[in-house]
């Protein structure tokens, strides 16, 4: 029997009301890590699993999470079992509603968000959605004291708004904004000319520096090729960091797919039965 780390991603399901052209889900490689998609029951049999193996951090995300009908239930089950552990919804914000938050804050919910674009954020997201409903439900959610952590993704079609989109998270008061590179995994694999040389990444890290903190914790992910699956030397030479350290991946993290199946970490495309 496989010993499940601490921190468990949870991926619930690999539907999604977005189109991201650099979305990192390996299934969109390889869609047979992603089949069959679990129901109710088998995410619940999961999460017992889970909170007997000593899991005290779950997240669950997607895909968009919140396209699951029974997300709020699998939520509430998982709270029920694990009352003291962390739990974390990642999702879009589309969906959300004020009673929706008010609901993660009273059963402490944390909650994350991606913020993929301003002017650009159609074209990111694949939709004909704009920015302001995104910045609307991060300010909401500080509002109701519950803010939102917020991930940037930065590639070559938002670089020129970067400045802006870091402080439009600042100002619509982000608990903490975490900033990366594009990564050449899932669908970006496909789109390399989204991608950031190792200069013009420490060129973005640059610029946000120098930039007003607010109040608001930020870091970086320096990542940009997954070093817990075998890379083309191409890529390695063109993205690989030598300087990363031994990745912690399946010791301290890892991820449950939408199959049910475990892998060390949410680009790798080994499935284990860990069961």
């Amino acid at each position: 029997m496989l010993q499940l780390p601490p921190h468990l991603i949870l991926e619930v399901t690999t539907r999604c009301n977005f189109h991201c052209p650099f979305c990192y889900c390996v299934w969109h490689e390889f869609p047979e890590l992603a089949k069959p998609e679990l129901d109710t029951a088998a995410w619940e049999d999961i999460l017992r699993d889970c909170a007997a193996r000593g899991v005290n951090d779950i997240l669950l995300t997607g895909g968009e999470a919140t396209l699951r009908q029974d997300i709020w239930h699998l939520l509430d089950f998982a709270r029920g079992l694990m009352p003291s552990s962390r739990l974390a919804l990642f999702t879009n914000g589309s969906r959300m509603t004020e009673e929706k938050l008010l609901w993660c804050k009273e059963k402490k919910i944390e909650l994350s968000t991606s913020l993929q674009g301003l002017k650009t954020y159609g074209m990111q997201t694949g939709t004909r959605r704009m920015f302001a409903k995104t910045l609307s439900f991060i300010a909401r959610a500080a509002e109701l004291e519950w803010p939102t952590n917020v991930s940037i993704t930065v590639n070559k079609v938002n670089r020129h708004e970067i400045a802006d989109m870091v402080a439009a998270a600042v100002l619509s008061h982000a608990k903490s904004i975490q900033i990366g590179a594009v990564m050449l995994e899932g669908k970006a694999r496909s789109h390399p000319e989204l991608a950031f040389s190792h200069d013009e990444w420490e060129a973005v890290k640059a610029e946000i520096y120098a930039l007003p903190q607010g109040g608001v914790s930020r870091w970086f992910v320096n990542e940009m090729l997954c070093e817990c699956r075998l890379q083309p030397k191409e890529l390695v030479k063109a993205f690989g960091n030598n300087e990363s350290r031994p990745c912690t991946a399946g010791k301290t993290f890892g991820v449950i797919g939408p199959s049910g199946y475990f892998r060390k970490c949410l680009h790798t495309i080994e499935n284990i039965e860990w069961r």
